[in-house]
């Protein structure tokens, strides 16, 4: 083995390392530390610059615009409440320790973080034939999907397609999304868009949700407003037990349901991280699938 395909090999098992434990963080608790990419990072950006300086030729400028390019992607991204501040800096590790792509024995794009998250998002397409498939079997159990709810035809399939239908004791789990939302009127309808909380807002949210724990209870139907939003609180002291609503952890935004409402509309709520790790690993077998599918498509 040469000392180029020696730090690449070193380079793979670090980001490849990185991204697995942070996988498994993300899925237990849905927070990652940051001393995972405080090591990955730099460690990554060393091999880098060891790399650039022993390999005769190397492009040091592609390599730059490849690493510049993907940061301002990864948080550009972020900023835009599109996916979390952990799948940034995992993209930022990316292209750290591998701005070109690995070996250069697939045909891929120049820009190799792209490529992984390329390979992550067709990924994550499979969702979609698995929510289709759970709920054709739920309502095939005899059970309605949208029963309650003042939906659209095309929320409907959006719904579909992206969500499943669960039991509210379900909802509670980290790994979904609550996608229904309570009108003022009272009325259910679904909410799909929402911006992704992540790190310090996330724990500014919960410190707040416990201090209003303390406080004296709204009286049932008082309009509050949180986030920009009117809603209606059906969340305080004085209710009867038969009233008291559970509050669904794993979403994004303010919403409460009451315990009779025995299934809810839910999001998987698979970490887009994890389907960073299944592109990275993919690339090693596959190469580029946004890549190879343009290139299918131009040749025909």
């Amino acid at each position: 083995m040469s000392i180029f395909e020696g730090i690449a090999a070193i380079k793979i098992v670090l980001l490849g390392g990185a991204l697995f434990v942070a996988s498994l963080q993300d899925l237990k608790s849905r927070e990652i530390s940051d001393k995972v990419w405080g090591v990955a990072i730099p460690l990554g950006l060393m091999l880098t610059i060891l790399e650039i300086i022993i390999t005769p030729g190397y492009p040091y400028i592609l390599a730059l615009l490849s690493g510049a390019f993907s940061v301002a992607l990864a948080f550009g991204i972020y900023y835009l409440g599109l996916y979390g501040g952990a799948d940034a800096k995992a993209l930022a590790a990316i292209a750290a320790t591998f701005p070109l792509p690995p070996y250069g024995i697939f045909g891929a794009s120049p820009f190799f973080p792209v490529t992984v998250l390329g390979n992550g998002i067709i990924l994550s397409l499979l969702l979609i034939p698995a929510c289709l498939m759970w709920n054709l079997l739920f309502y095939l159990r005899g059970k309605s999907l949208f029963s309650g709810l003042a939906v659209r035809w095309w929320e409907k399939l959006v719904a579909v397609l992206i969500g499943v239908k669960v039991k509210a004791t379900t909802a509670e789990s980290v790994h979904f999304n609550l996608i229904e939302k309570v009108r003022e009127d009272g009325t259910r309808c679904l909410r799909f868009i929402h911006k992704v909380e992540d790190g310090e807002e996330d724990r500014e949210r919960k410190e707040e949700d416990e201090k209003s724990k303390e406080r004296e209870g709204i009286t049932k139907g008082e309009e509050v407003k949180r986030g920009g939003e009117d809603l209606v609180n059906v969340e305080g002291r004085g209710f009867g037990d038969e009233e008291r609503p559970h509050a669904p952890r794993g979403h994004h935004y303010n919403y409460n349901y009451k315990h009779d409402y025995d299934y809810v509309w839910v999001t998987p709520a698979i970490p887009m991280i994890v389907f960073l790790l299944a592109g990275f690993i993919l690339y090693f077998f596959v190469g580029d699938l946004v890549f190879r599918i343009v290139l299918t498509f131009w040749y025909k």
